[in-house]
């Protein structure tokens, strides 16, 4: 890991650590808090079921509302008659809706028509005022619309214009029905709907039309009778209507409504029944001419149960943090002291990397000294070979004397061109083919004058070792370019190539535009060639010769190890 990344992650641990308290503080707040936190969500699910609870009870109350506003324009239209309206429309409606006890239509002048459910049967009453002249009709029906005996004369019923429903249907004015209750003498409520409606044939007459409920009837408490959960509808007096929870807490309820009736509906009150504890709230519902109340139970250790199930989650992910927090703080106090050993094996490492780079320095200065050394012991016994081949008088023993005096001459220029290289590890080819090529045309003037030369290294480099032996092949065979390829004084030009082949070897191509070569005499004689296998084999590699519009020689060799 590099310096600068060390001090980013000491601080990244720090902050984690920083944000891994604040959240130990924040979740011990919440479990500090967990009482009031049940009490509010108890009273945030109360009033969201209750407000839920009110607007289906509404719905309830509407659609028989809807119901009876749809039997208004039936009667406008045709007036009364058995037949038309209470034995083709009313029987059929009550009996797709239990809670209609009785079906009525009276009028201003106290004439009643009222069908009325008699188990699975129906009666038909009609009574008639006409001045002192009164009278009560009463028939039974079956659902098939057969009459099961004569009407008979009963007695006469109280007049429906002293009836709890009529008189609101008629001041109200309203196109919508009006709701009224009434307390039988058993204690029982009824509710009525009744709506006014004008005669169609007789805009001056007004009659009312009415159903009788039976709250208990209504689905009004459809709601989910859970252990935790329970609804009640009360009428004005506080008194339970609709279905009843009668088997767990209804009779509790029933005692302590009177109490918690005049609370404000807005606000949730504690409550305990049955020995356990709950949170009751109650809403209005208003209607035309009544108004309901819709009270609503939620159990506290319902709620509590889920929040134990909570609280078991936070405090184990509360345990979890503090002993991610102990990990990290084991992993802090490991980096720490693994950021400080990094930091002295780093100091260890700059002073060995310095150590080294001095020994390598000073190698390298004395691999230099060596060449430098090496070259000028070469020159030496080369200044003795020429005053040696002076005194030599046969023309063809002085050619091979100044051959060899060559030779050396071209492995003291390695040496030479080694010396002046700036990293003897790692030596770039094409700066020291080039010298070495230079070097060699400058040593065959004027002849060579002519003779220009191209290298193509591709950025290849080679260890000093293998540059010597390469640099020996390369003078080797510039020499034999220079001194055969070109008799003439005309433009020549030599290209030198040279490719990685494999991992660790080296394709050298030397090639002129001479004159080419005898193939049947050159192996005879020439001696240079001969120096190029024996250089080859020394390398562990392979070259051959071959003509083409010139003469060119490819050798293949391996990288010397260097010792």
């Amino acid at each position: 890991m590099s310096n600068k990344a060390q001090p980013v992650r000491s601080w990244l641990i720090i902050g984690i650590s920083a944000l891994m308290a604040a959240v130990l503080v924040m979740l011990a707040t919440i479990l500090s808090r967990s009482d009031e936190r049940e009490e509010q969500l108890g009273i945030l699910m109360l009033d969201k079921s209750l407000s839920g609870q009110v607007q289906r009870a509404k719905l309830v109350m509407d659609t028989y509302a809807w119901a009876l506003m749809e039997e208004v324009p039936r009667i406008q239209a045709g007036g009364i008659s058995e037949d038309s309206i209470a034995l083709r429309h009313w029987t059929l409606l009550m009996g797709n809706r239990p809670a209609i006890r009785a079906v009525a239509l009276a009028d201003d002048h106290g004439n009643e028509w009222t069908l009325e459910r008699a188990g699975t049967a129906w009666n038909y009453q009609v009574t008639v005022r006409q001045g002192d002249t009164a009278y009560s009709l009463l028939s039974h029906w079956n659902n098939h619309g057969h009459r099961l005996a004569p009407p008979t004369h009963v007695e006469l019923p109280q007049d429906p214009r002293e009836l709890a429903w009529f008189s609101p249907a008629i001041g109200s004015g309203r196109v919508s029905p009006v709701w009224s209750e009434e307390s039988t003498a058993g204690g029982q409520t009824n509710l009525f709907a009744s709506s006014s409606v004008r005669d169609g044939t007789n805009g001056n007459e007004i009659r009312v039309l009415s159903f009788t409920l039976d709250p208990k009837l209504m689905p009004l408490n459809e709601s989910d009778w859970s252990k935790g959960m329970a609804t009640q509808v009360f009428n004005a007096s506080w008194q339970p209507i609709g279905r009843s929870d009668t088997t767990r807490i209804a009779a509790h309820w029933r005692e302590q409504v009177p109490a918690i009736g005049a609370a404000n509906s807005s606000t949730a009150s504690r409550l305990h029944i049955g020995g356990h504890r709950w949170l009751y709230a109650h809403q209005p519902l208003y209607l035309n001419g009544i108004t309901l109340h819709v009270g609503m139970l939620i159990g506290i250790e319902g709620i509590e149960t889920l929040s134990v199930k909570k609280m078991t989650g936070l405090w184990s992910i509360m345990g979890l943090l503090v002993l991610l927090g102990i990990l990290l703080s084991l992993v802090f106090i490991q980096s720490r002291n693994a950021e400080r050993q990094a930091q002295m094996q780093a100091r260890r490492s700059n002073v060995q990397a310095k150590r080294l780079a001095r020994t390598i320095g000073e190698k390298e200065e004395l691999d230099r000294e060596v060449h430098h050394r090496v070259k000028n012991n070469l020159q030496l016994v080369s200044s003795l070979l020429n005053l040696q081949a002076q005194r030599i008088t046969d023309v063809a023993a002085h050619q091979e004397f100044m051959r060899g005096k060559r030779r050396i001459d071209s492995i003291a220029l390695v040496h030479h061109k080694l010396y002046r290289q700036s990293d003897l590890s790692a030596l770039d080819l094409q700066v020291f083919i080039d010298d070495l090529a230079k070097a060699m045309a400058a040593m065959y003037a004027p002849q060579s004058s002519t003779v220009s030369h191209s290298v193509d290294a591709q950025g290849m480099r080679c260890n000093a070792d293998t540059g010597i032996l390469m640099g020996m092949l390369l003078c080797e065979l510039l020499a034999n370019s220079h001194q055969h390829a070109f008799p003439y004084a005309t433009a020549g030009h030599i290209s030198i190539s040279v490719r990685l082949q494999g991992e660790d070897s080296y394709r050298l191509v030397v090639r002129d535009n001479g004159k080419g070569f005898d193939k049947n005499s050159v192996q005879a004689h020439h001696l240079g060639l001969e120096v190029v296998e024996a250089l080859t084999e020394q390398l562990d590699g392979t070259w051959q010769i071959s003509e083409d519009g010139g003469t060119r020689v490819e050798v293949v060799f391996r990288s010397v190890v260097p010792h």
